[in-house]
């Protein structure tokens, strides 16, 4: 059976997507069969699954495929109880064969409606509010069966609105992005509060399904683990600032994410320790990444050309040390890939 992992903070600006991408990316290249399904109406992780194509490269290129929206409009109209498979198109990259997309879209911004009223209403007799309640579960389910996907990528935005919290319920499990700071330390003091409420309403509302013959979905996503990210090295050492963030945020995850020292328990833990991936600020590689649409770790060293002044690509030590950044970050992502296993 396949898992539906979500990359997740109610913070931005932590590399929520291009974790998402190169994990993905990863996944596919030893052996598995990984759908992307861009949750997030900003549709940053479909502009990064494109980027190495020039054909859509264009602002005004209708992208292929269906899109998440798109996919869903029938029952957001009521038109259907279920959403068809067969009826969703899905992108397979041109460079990586066993990742595909279901792409973003601007418009699906509007499902925060739609998804909002279901979870008002769904609690009551309302058979088709009910129906829109589990339809990303459905969804993402039937994909995975269908085509044969090993695991399925979400990315959503950082609100805590009901894209947010549809999609989470959805997954088997979350990774939480973060940086170690002042801002990323609160995020996660209030998250576990946030997702408790999640999981104690989805418990009220299933509990209403039965009689009605729709199915349920168990709602309890695992926190698989959290990365650490964009902290800066000094004298091969982690700088202190960041080390002090990271214990103060690590307290946090233990104590107000997971319902240790006395509060209500939270999401359940899969590793033993909450940090799964430490990565380190990656400097120009990540942007000369996303402009040829790869994986950090499999950037070519044709493609340095982009970051040199003189347009000229990189050798010797200054080649060697971005080979070196990038078997580091892919370390990295493994262990990641092991923590969702």
């Amino acid at each position: 059976m396949a898992r539906v992992v979500t990359l997740y903070n109610n913070k931005g600006g932590v590399s929520k997507t291009t974790t998402l991408f190169n994990l993905a990316v990863y996944l596919s290249l030893h052996g598995k069969r990984v759908l992307i399904a861009d949750c997030d109406p900003q549709c940053n992780a479909t502009e990064l699954f494109f980027s190495s194509s020039d054909t859509y490269s264009e602002p005004n290129v209708e992208l292929p495929g269906t899109s998440v929206y798109q996919a869903l409009l029938p029952r957001f109209k009521g038109e259907a109880k279920t959403i068809d498979p067969d009826a969703i198109s899905l992108v397979t990259s041109e460079l990586y064969p066993r990742l595909s997309l279901l792409r973003g879209d601007l418009e699906f911004s509007s499902a925060e409606n739609y998804f909002g009223t279901a979870w008002n209403q769904s609690i009551t007799e309302n058979i088709n509010e009910k129906n829109t309640y589990v339809v990303m579960h459905r969804m993402l389910r039937s994909l995975a069966s269908h085509y044969g996907y090993d695991y399925v990528l979400c990315d959503v935005g950082p609100s805590t609105g009901a894209i947010s919290r549809t999609v989470m319920l959805a997954s088997d499990g979350f990774i939480l992005p973060l940086t170690p700071d002042r801002f990323c330390y609160q995020a996660v003091r209030v998250l576990g509060t946030i997702i408790r409420e999640w999981m104690n309403r989805h418990d009220e509302i299933i509990k209403t399904f039965q009689p009605y013959g729709v199915d349920t979905f168990p709602g309890n996503p695992m926190l698989f683990g959290a990365v650490i990210q964009n902290f800066k090295m000094h004298g091969g050492k982690v700088k202190e600032s960041y080390t002090k963030w990271q214990e103060k945020i690590s307290e946090s995850i233990s104590s107000d994410l997971l319902g240790g020292n006395g509060v209500t328990a939270g999401p359940k833990c899969n590793p033993k320790s909450p940090y799964v991936a430490n990565m380190r600020d990656v400097g120009p590689l990540a942007p000369v990444a996303q402009m040829f649409g790869r994986a950090i770790f499999d950037i070519q060293q044709e493609h340095t050309e982009a970051a040199s002044s003189g347009g000229n690509k990189y050798y010797g030590v200054v080649w060697a040390n971005w080979v070196e950044r990038m078997h580091e970050y892919e370390e990295q992502i493994s262990s990641l890939a092991e923590a969702i296993q």
